[in-house]
């Protein structure tokens, strides 16, 4: 039997996005709202805030993807993931589920709003980069640069490291001129590179000493991950504890 598509609209609302699925939530469209989920949140809103009134849950082990989102999204971007619903019946079934063990639940979207933190201070510093092989020694340079403005003790050279293969993979595996961001909030420093190729990036192993990529990447930093990008493209993150 065909499913019916899950349509999933969101808004913004005194700094959160607000995210309403509309529909069925189910193996067939856990993974589309999932990365609805991370689109949003890498926008860096206050918070997102999932509305779940128009929601039909018949498994409860789907709720799973509201626990995952919210462990992906507090690493980097370092949003926090809320959800609401109005609905008696469902909100049953998170108790049951014990969702709010992972996942704040609130009766409604203004009681969730209310209830969010003030985000925590950060220092976000940008740069395009052209797709050059000159790329990779201006995204080391911009990030001695910056790193030397920041309240950086340790991991200078790490950040350097990474930022050079993030951007070295990109123009290994793509045609796109990649944008770095280096991000520093809580003793956390991210890196993370845009590119416009939707192809998400695989961790696999190098052919060369040199295409180290991104098992390099994975095994010095507190964490990484690939998301697509609200552009349609892609960001590759990673995380340093400084």
């Amino acid at each position: 039997m065909p499913t019916t598509p899950l349509r999933v609209d969101h808004r913004e609302l005194l700094g959160a996005s607000v995210v309403e699925p509309q529909g069925i939530l189910d193996a067939a469209s856990y993974g589309g709202l999932r990365n609805d989920l991370v689109k949003v949140a890498i926008d860096e809103p206050r918070a997102v805030i999932v509305d779940l009134d128009e929601l039909d849950v018949p498994d409860s082990t789907a709720l799973s993807l509201f626990s995952s989102v919210s462990t992906q999204i507090a690493q980097w971007p370092g949003v926090p993931l809320l959800v609401s619903t109005t609905r008696g019946a469902l909100r049953t079934q998170l108790d049951r589920y014990r969702l709010a063990r992972f996942v704040p639940v609130y009766p409604s979207v203004m009681d969730a709003i209310a209830a969010i933190d003030d985000p925590p201070p950060r220092r976000i510093a940008r740069r395009q980069l052209p797709n050059s092989l000159t790329s990779a020694a201006m995204a080391r340079r911009f990030v001695l640069d910056v790193c030397s403005d920041w309240p950086i003790a340790t991991r200078v050279e790490d950040a350097v490291m990474v930022a050079n293969e993030l951007v070295e993979n990109t123009l290994l595996h793509t045609y796109c001129a990649p944008s770095l961001r280096l991000e520093l909030r809580r003793g956390l420093l991210t890196v993370a590179v845009y590119d416009d190729d939707p192809a998400m990036a695989l961790l696999i192993e190098p052919d060369t000493e040199r295409n180290r990529g991104l098992v390099l990447v994975a095994g010095m930093c507190r964490a990484w991950g690939c998301a697509p990008a609200p552009s349609g493209g892609k960001v590759v993150w990673a995380v340093l504890s400084v």
